[in-house]
């Protein structure tokens, strides 16, 4: 008797931990921030039209906007369009459907511009730099 009473014991205690461990794993589940996982840019970084409709100018300051699935953290970035060492140009959080930075371009040539978010990169952007002429707003290239 004692033996059957302790098995049923057993059992009942296996039933509770595993109820309780379920319970648990659900609820760590439901916790997790939505979307994170989809998070990514969908569409190519935007400089803008440049002042002189062609090209864009060093010094000169742009604004770079990219279309996102998700709000949160999107890095820009730039790069040789021969495929250079990528450098940071800064990072912003994305509002709506959009996530918005400012760009002034340091090294002349074709440069590669493109966002991440949640570790996916999106489509490149090839943008031809010149030599500015001005500075920020007020600046041109030819």
């Amino acid at each position: 008797m004692l033996t059957m009473w302790g098995t049923v014991v057993e059992r009942c205690v296996r039933r509770f931990v595993l109820s309780v461990s379920v319970t648990v794993g659900a609820a760590a589940i439901l916790t997790l921030p939505a979307g994170t996982a989809a998070a990514a840019p969908v569409g190519q970084v935007d400089a803008g039209v440049p002042f002189s409709s062609v090209v864009y100018g060093t010094g000169c300051l742009y604004d770079l906007t990219v279309p996102v699935n998700a709000s949160g953290q999107v890095t820009f970035w730039e790069r040789n369009a021969a495929g250079g060492p990528e450098q940071l140009i800064g990072s912003a959080m994305a509002e709506g459907a959009i996530a918005t930075i400012r760009w002034v371009p340091r090294q002349m040539g074709s440069r590669q511009l493109y966002a991440k978010q949640g570790g996916v990169t999106g489509p490149i952007a090839v943008v031809p730099v010149h030599q500015g002429h001005g500075s920020a707003w007020a600046c041109w290239a030819v």
